[in-house]
């Protein structure tokens, strides 16, 4: 099972390492932009369709 620690979207917050961002670039016809969104470190990633193993 993979878990979004493992993967390269993934940044642990400094004060606490189990949680963190998930951070995607996004890009529409104006400009290009990043979404994050909080995630566990531990949460399940095998159904994330942008997992990217580190």
């Amino acid at each position: 099972m993979a878990t979004c620690e493992e993967c390269k979207s993934f940044f642990p917050l400094e004060d606490d390492p189990s949680v963190g961002d998930c951070v995607q670039r996004a890009v529409d016809p104006r400009q290009a932009y990043y979404k994050a969104r909080p995630v566990t470190a531990e949460a399940d990633a095998s159904k994330c369709s942008s997992f990217q193993k580190k």
